[in-house]
């Protein structure tokens, strides 16, 4: 699911704006993800991460306060393979950035499907600061937000500079940011790809960062952009095949 959270020097031909589903944080709706995780994200996840392995798990489990979540992108399945690592309170309290432009220009019952079972919402692509009013509301009301700096999927797996929008969020709300790694995602699902295939999958979690005051924009955007990518080359412990949650 192709994410992005703020202004970039290259804007789509068309600026697609979408409202959020305000109701997809409602108790019912928390409640249904809660209920339908078994089959909405664990079930996709055995089925086509063979095998599956999480390292640095830990840094979610001692995670108390709303937080931003990035990863590198290189799949549609990225957002689920996330989401499958989260602790069942933080994935409670968790909402995806998704682009407008992508997911909620046209098909009306399809982009709230997407609210309801993963609680996606939409940004607005080349919105400027003004498209991150809605993020910035829900880190005020503790919900954590997952997000994709790199604004669209890479079709190589290198990674792809950061937008500067993440970084703005977590200075300006103060919270920690907690950087994963995703790698083999690229073989489940590439861009262009219709079909789903298995690949082994790693995911890599780090440790939550936290940016000293006057931090500038540029400089939280680049010590993003760098967690993210060291962890691609970090010398990890053995691996155990995670469990998941159900």
């Amino acid at each position: 699911m192709t994410s992005l959270a703020a202004e970039h020097t290259t804007k789509p031909a068309v600026v697609v704006e979408a409202k959020p589903h305000r109701w997809a944080t409602s108790e019912w709706a928390r409640a249904f993800r809660r209920l339908g995780r078994p089959w909405l994200v664990t079930k996709h996840v055995e089925r086509l991460c063979e095998p599956f392995s999480v390292e640095g798990g830990e840094h979610l489990d001692l995670l108390d306060r709303p937080a931003l979540i990035i990863a590198n992108h290189t799949s549609h399945f990225d957002p689920i393979i996330v989401l499958s690592t989260l602790p069942q309170r933080v994935f409670d309290r968790t909402a995806i950035v998704a682009a407008a432009d992508r997911h909620y220009s046209a098909k009306k019952l399809k982009a709230a499907w997407h609210s309801l079972r993963y609680n996606t919402f939409p940004i607005t692509r080349g919105g400027g600061r003004a498209a991150l009013e809605y993020s910035q509301e829900m880190l005020r009301k503790g919900w954590s937000l997952l997000i994709f700096p790199e604004g669209r999927r890479s079709r190589t797996a290198e990674q792809l500079p950061f937008h500067p929008g993440p970084a703005i969020l977590a200075l300006s709300e103060r919270i920690p940011v907690v950087p994963m790694r995703i790698e083999g995602a690229i073989d489940i699902l590439p861009a262009g790809e219709r079909y789903a295939r298995h690949a082994a999958v790693l995911v890599r979690i780090g440790e939550p960062i936290w940016f000293a005051a006057g931090t500038s924009v540029s400089d939280a955007t680049a010590q993003m952009e760098e967690a993210v990518r060291n962890l691609a080359g970090k010398d990890a412990r053995p691996i155990e095949e995670k469990v998941l949650v159900a």
